[in-house]
């Protein structure tokens, strides 16, 4: 059995943590294959997303335990699955089906967008094993809550529902388990036609503005980068198409 599914559909890359006897838990095989279909899905001229969801019951368990050692090598390696997703230079989006836990919660946060079921749990774990935060699970997590959020789940040890981290502004909306998939996919529909470098040039500008910058540096990046998009033939068509339905409209 694949531990890790991987297709394309729709120009959407779909990838599936298949050992749900075991919550899908991050083994160093598990992790070396996700690293190598982000990297498939990345180098695709036609893929424009990415969505990760997991088989079964969970969304992912974490990592194995025993490979919890103060070995540096070890844990990079553990972490390397969910950080390419995080580093991942497309668009991308968690399909959360079941608890996300430790490793798997950063693999969650990791992502651009979050969709979940009612079973969704979002369970950082850490403290329950004497761990600190790892993975860059910190900084990920401010990027996304408020310091009440952040400080509940990792001062306090906290967990949250898929509608708690709705309403907390963690994911962007919850549907029904046997939809989500689709869901997921559906959410994808407005840029799939659009040139995959508009979509790599826009989620690297997004996240350049997540740092500590001022606004006038965000507006001249910006600036730049739209001045390259209006030279692209995509923008020069979808504009002389909108001139045009105006123009026949007046």
């Amino acid at each position: 059995m694949a531990l890790v599914l991987f297709e394309i559909r729709d120009n959407i890359a779909l990838l599936t943590l298949n050992n749900p006897e075991k919550r899908n838990m991050l083994t160093l095989e598990v992790c070396a294959q996700i690293v190598d279909y982000v990297a498939q899905a990345e180098q695709h001229p036609e893929v424009k997303a990415l969505i990760v969801t997991g088989a079964g019951k969970a969304f992912c368990a974490g990592g194995q335990l025993k490979d919890l050692t103060p070995n540096q090598q070890v844990l990079e390696s553990i972490y390397s699955g969910f950080l390419s997703i995080a580093n991942c230079t497309l668009p991308t989006i968690a399909a959360i089906n079941g608890p996300a836990v430790g490793a798997g919660f950063n693999m969650a946060v990791g992502c651009d967008v979050r969709i979940v079921t009612e079973r969704a749990r979002f369970e950082p774990r850490f403290f329950g094993l004497g761990l600190h935060p790892g993975g860059g699970n910190t900084w990920m997590l401010r990027q996304l809550a408020n310091w009440n959020t952040a400080a509940g789940m990792l001062l306090f040890s906290q967990s949250l529902s898929g509608a708690e981290a709705v309403e907390k502004g963690l994911a962007w909306k919850s549907v029904e388990a046997d939809r989500l998939v689709e869901e997921a996919i559906a959410f994808t529909a407005n840029i799939r036609g659009l040139p995959k470098e508009l979509l790599l040039r826009t989620k690297q500008t997004l996240r350049q503005a997540g740092g500590t910058n001022s606004h006038k540096e965000m507006l001249e990046v910006e600036t730049s980068e739209q001045i390259w998009s209006i030279n692209q033939p995509f923008a020069r068509d979808s504009i002389a198409a909108m001139m045009a339905k105006i123009s026949s409209k007046s």
